[in-house]
């Protein structure tokens, strides 16, 4: 675990349309500087050129479409702090490859690659040097909120390992993460993302610094 690196908690929202993408921002403002929008079947920012409510947050884009490649270009235009492709997805390489004139500078966008809780740290060898940060999943099916951990305990086993090749990179998690984020933190993870265990929550709010408190090492 990086000493200097607190745990950062990123709540999550996976909207089905841009007025659920609304609410749930609306709830969350105040709550968290960053965001991480999740795109999962079909685009729901398809043809917008401002994001709802811009001016409360930074965003972080987790691109779950068939071709994450084709949408980079308007996820930067819409003002992403990050983007995350997944490797397992069509043209994941040529897509980290379109961001990297943009990790740099005075408005960089962090180039993130999301990992399987069952990959093995090879599996990020076809794209060295192109990412700033790995996701791991904590969650066998991606795209959907709530879905209790792994049973096998994969996205700690494949932290701790990356943890040891990474010593200084930032790794983050993704999935199931409210029902154990010490332990997650204990296995490398420096920002822990969470979905509905905020954004559903009563109070989002006081639900964040409980997340904070319990990831605390």
């Amino acid at each position: 675990m990086l000493e200097t690196t607190p745990v950062q908690i990123i709540p999550a929202v996976l909207p089905k349309s841009l007025e659920e993408l609304e609410t749930a921002l609306a709830t969350l403002r105040g709550v968290a500087p960053l965001v991480q929008v999740d795109l999962v079947g079909e685009n729901v920012l398809a043809g917008e050129t401002v994001m709802p409510l811009w001016e409360s947050f930074d965003f972080e884009f987790d691109i779950m479409l068939k071709d994450p490649e084709a949408y980079i270009e308007q996820c930067v235009e819409l003002g992403a702090s990050r983007i995350v492709v997944h490797a397992e997805a069509v043209h994941a390489k040529q897509a980290l490859e379109r961001l990297q004139h943009l990790r740099g500078g005075s408005f960089a966008v962090e180039a993130g690659i999301a990992l399987r809780a069952h990959d093995e740290p090879a599996a990020l060898t076809p794209f060295e040097g192109l990412f700033d940060y790995v996701q791991v999943m904590g969650i066998d099916m991606i795209g959907q909120q709530g879905q209790p951990p792994d049973p096998h305990h994969g996205e700690i086993k494949l932290l701790k390992a990356l943890r040891a090749l990474y010593p200084s990179m930032p790794l983050q998690c993704d999935g199931a993460v409210a029902a154990h984020p010490k332990e997650i933190a204990e296995a490398g993870a420096t920002r822990l993302v969470i979905g509905s265990a905020i954004v559903n929550a009563e109070d989002p709010s006081e639900a964040l610094k409980r997340l904070q408190k319990e990831s605390e090492i």
